[in-house]
């Protein structure tokens, strides 16, 4: 081994490099420590002094799967590559590294700076041959056990997982028993409140609707914090997110089926380095363990596959024609039903913006040719959703009793939901109380620590008892379905005349949608227009049926055009009006622009301008025409077109006092008064310019 160390390496110091895996085998495995800083005397006996001599041991306790992470590596592969270091120590080969890719960036960096690497059976040379290849070996072993081990353990596991005694991290919900078998929770809230989101999401049909639910009704959902404290530790209540909600959804093991290899990890790799894994989701067919009836269900395993296609058709971000989407608040009877009669895609929703907010129907399919525009094509949408709205009405019969006993059974049953869980959470907190005393009361009085613990808990659990049932009494004041035999019978005679129900006040856009949906699967559009502009409306209806309906379209511009007697009243207004009188005298008429939003002062001036009608008193547009006014006042480029000069030489004449101009209103155009006397000696005037110039003018 000397006779490798030469004067060379000598001159330069030597690194010993320290590293174990994990924190815990830092704690327990002293022995390994402790073999690694007693690299010290081993770099002493080779002939360092003990001043040349550098321990990094920044990275006890990193994984060497990676460099990411590991200072003291980096600093090792910089030091070595400056040619500081004459020769790394360290135990052995998987201490340095055991991804083959650093393992021989290093190797190449001792290479060219001729640094030896050092382990505990000898020296190498990474420029010797033979040495080259038995450290590249020693690297390529290290990997390899690492994958071995990591092979024997995932082994071990999935077999284990394949008999279902596997325990993985459980969701709220669920217990292990004394024998290890899963359970349902011992604890009945917690057990109703999971059956509360199934419930709700059954009635309600969204996971923001569950959401909204719980936090309308100040509710509160258990958390397990099974990584932080022991399962005896009382649970964490708190507000119920859509976020929670969907993965509860989503979790199969709600189903009582044993569920493993769902989520695998993958390694994330950024700029050629390993920096740490992530979750995928793998479809059902490619879980690697799947047991059925392993531990009691909260719902089936039908009802599970219902609610994942639900949430799929919920999404937002869908391109799928068989996907609708959650009814939306927006006044577009038709939104995720339409379809393009065209290219086959969805169609998209857009609003016009202020007023009623019209809704139009676009498919965003790019074009081949983009010349011709960038969409298929646009219709708006009022006379699609009317027609398509007198259709289903007409075709609906007056049998709906059935529907109304439903909605009637299913808003019972939520305030039913809502008064059980506000007593049980009551219940638990009465018995908190009650065990609280019972403990202060079994103490000694002669012990006062104690004693003063207990009574300051006591009072704690009071004091949070009163504050539930003042939110207890708050939401009994809220207003509840509580129906009389009579207000029953009402409902159910409206439920036989469901276009009432449909053109009610008090029916939101929602609901209209979500009716229109229990109908109707899909509404296909098809834009005509030989002979004249129509569009062709397919519907398809959830039994199979297909119906045809013809909707005439507006032409262009015809939707949006403001109406002949709004323009004749703007024209009437304009000579003893400002543009913000005309606008507050045509909203007390009640007259609307074409897209339906109410005029100021802005709207009129548009308006005005688009039907030529010039303020010459303020709009320099006015100003920019040729000829003159009424009154026979020249603007100031009119003059100057007529008499052959830049507009500049009007001006230079107007300042000189020439010719007499006025100025109507601050900062607007000036109107000249020329008499024929006036523009005679004016034209002589440009003739003098041109012949001093000698060029014609502009």
């Amino acid at each position: 081994m000397t006779t490798k160390v030469t004067a060379a390496h000598l001159q330069r110091d030597a690194c010993v490099y320290l590293r174990q895996s994990t924190p815990g085998q830092v704690l327990d495995h002293r022995e390994s420590t402790e073999r690694q800083y007693k690299l010290v005397e081993r770099a002493e006996s080779l002939g360092w002094l003990p001043g040349q001599i550098r321990v990094l041991d920044g990275d006890l306790g990193k994984s060497g799967k990676t460099a990411e992470g590991r200072n003291d590596f980096h600093q090792l592969c910089a030091a070595v590559g400056l040619s500081e270091i004459g020769a790394v120590l360290a135990l052995e080969a998987s201490r340095l590294s055991r991804s083959q890719a650093d393992w021989h960036r290093l190797l190449e960096l001792c290479a060219w700076t001729h640094t030896l690497i050092v382990d505990h059976d000898g020296a190498y040379d990474p420029n010797d041959f033979n040495d080259r290849i038995l450290l590249g070996f020693k690297g390529t072993w290290s990997h390899t056990e690492l994958h071995a081990m990591r092979m024997r353990l995932h082994g071990a596991m999935l077999h284990k997982a394949r008999k279902g005694e596997l325990k993985c991290h459980l969701p709220t919900g669920y217990v292990h028993d004394d024998s290890g078998a899963l359970v349902l929770d011992p604890d009945e809230g917690v057990v109703a409140a999971i059956r509360s989101v199934f419930e709700l999401f059954r009635s309600v049909g969204s996971a923001y609707g569950v959401e909204r639910y719980y936090a309308e009704r100040k509710l509160l959902f258990p958390r397990r914090l099974w990584k932080r404290v022991p399962q005896s530790v009382p649970l964490e209540w708190g507000p119920l997110r859509a976020t929670r909600v969907t993965s509860i959804l989503h979790n199969p093991t709600y189903t009582g089926a044993y569920v493993y290899g769902r989520r695998p990890s993958r390694p994330v790799v950024r700029d050629g380095q390993l920096v740490g894994v992530r979750q995928v989701e793998l479809p059902r067919e490619e879980w690697e363990v799947f047991l059925p009836d392993a531990h009691p269900a909260y719902i089936s395993w039908e009802e599970y596959l219902d609610n994942e296609r639900l949430l799929t058709m919920n999404r937002t971000n869908f391109e799928s024609s068989e996907r609708q989407g959650r009814p939306r608040s927006g006044s577009a009877l038709l939104q995720g039903l339409v379809l393009c009669g065209r290219c086959g895609r969805r169609m998209q929703v857009r609003y016009r913006s202020g007023g009623e907010r019209l809704p139009v129907y676009l498919c965003p399919r790019r074009p081949v040719d983009p010349e011709k525009g960038t969409m298929c094509w646009t219709t708006p949408g009022r006379r699609v959703d009317q027609a398509v709205e007198r259709h289903v009405l007409d075709a609906l019969t007056q049998d709906n009793l059935d529907l109304s006993l439903e909605i009637l059974r299913h808003l019972e049953q939520e305030a039913e939901q809502a008064e059980q869980q506000w007593q049980l959470r009551l219940e638990r907190a009465r018995q908190e109380v009650a065990r609280a005393e019972r403990q202060y009361n079994l103490v000694e009085p002669e012990n006062r620590l104690v004693v003063r613990t207990l009574e300051r808990r006591w009072e704690e659990k009071l004091a949070a008892l009163e504050e539930m049932e003042r939110a207890y009494e708050e939401a009994l004041r809220q207003p509840r379905l509580d129906l009389s035999p009579e207000e029953r019978e009402r409902i159910l005679r409206l439920a036989s005349d469901l276009p009432s129900i449909w053109n009610a006040p008090t029916t939101r856009h929602e609901e209209r949608k979500e009716m229109l949906g229990l109908l109707v699967r899909q509404v296909a559009l098809v834009p005509e227009d030989v002979p004249r502009r129509q569009t062709r409306v397919r519907v398809l209806w959830h039994t199979g049926a297909v119906t045809e309906l013809v909707v005439e379209r507006p032409e262009k511009y015809d939707a949006i055009r403001t109406s002949p007697e709004v323009i004749q009243a703007i024209q009437q207004l304009m000579p003893n009006h400002t543009d913000a009188e005309i606008a507050r005298v045509l909203n007390e008429r009640g007259h609307r622009t074409g897209r339906g939003l109410s005029f100021d002062a802005g709207k009129v001036s548009n308006h005005r301008h688009a039907y030529g009608m010039w303020r010459r008193d303020k709009d320099k547009r006015a100003a920019a025409r040729l000829d003159p006014r009424d009154d026979g006042r020249y603007s100031t480029r009119a003059l100057a077109h007529l008499l052959g000069v830049h507009t500049d030489t009007v001006h230079y004449w107007r300042k000189k006092g020439l010719i007499p101009a006025i100025q109507e209103s601050e900062r607007g155009p000036w109107w000249h008064d020329v008499t024929p006397e006036l523009l005679d000696k004016l034209r002589q005037n440009a003739q003098r310019t041109r012949g001093r110039r000698g060029s014609p003018p502009k």
